[in-house]
């Protein structure tokens, strides 16, 4: 029986599930209020109790999807080297970008809480913006999240640049 729920969890990740916020909280209730509320008004023809649970699960539905983050991350291909605390250390590829983190894509498994220190390599730079103190926030699937704690200024400096070039990149590749 544990292997089934772990094949399913696989095979359907909802990282939204990470936790819990009041967005969500409000997302989920106000969904749940206008069920009950259009139970009892006298246009529906529908029964009260599925209306209701049709908006509740819509609710629930809408809240796992919100995003709950202090920054957008943007789409973006970059190697990564990677070192945790412990010395053991491996490779991957960034897929998103933030001022506050990213995303791994690796082969090696991650760990929840794990610190490290990260480099990736942003296309035409020589040098690599360094991470010198970061934590694993998720991991599942072959891919890993990263809050980033401690920038170097010239190295923070670096990667407000990257981003805020990110989203100019974007628009120019829609119109082309």
């Amino acid at each position: 029986m544990k292997t089934h729920a772990a094949s399913i969890l696989h095979l359907a990740p909802i990282r939204a599930m990470r936790s819990f916020t009041m967005k969500r909280l409000l997302v989920f209730l106000g969904f749940s209020l206008v069920g009950v509320l259009l139970s009892f008004a006298d246009a529906l023809q529908v029964e009260q109790g599925v209306v209701i649970v049709m908006f509740m699960l819509v609710g629930f539905v809408g809240s796992l999807v919100i995003e709950d983050r202090q920054s957008t991350r943007f789409p973006i291909i970059m190697h990564a080297v990677y070192e945790y605390t412990d010395s053991s250390s491996g490779e991957g590829v960034v897929q998103d970008v933030s001022i506050n983190g990213c995303r791994v894509r690796s082969t090696k498994p991650a760990q929840v809480k794990a610190e490290l220190r990260l480099q990736f390599y942003p296309a035409g730079q020589a040098l690599p913006i360094e991470i010198q103190q970061a934590v694993v926030r998720w991991c599942g699937d072959g891919e890993f999240g990263v809050q980033f704690r401690r920038v170097e200024h010239a190295h923070e400096e670096r990667l407000q640049q990257l981003v805020s070039e990110l989203p100019k990149q974007a628009c120019h590749w829609c119109e082309g």
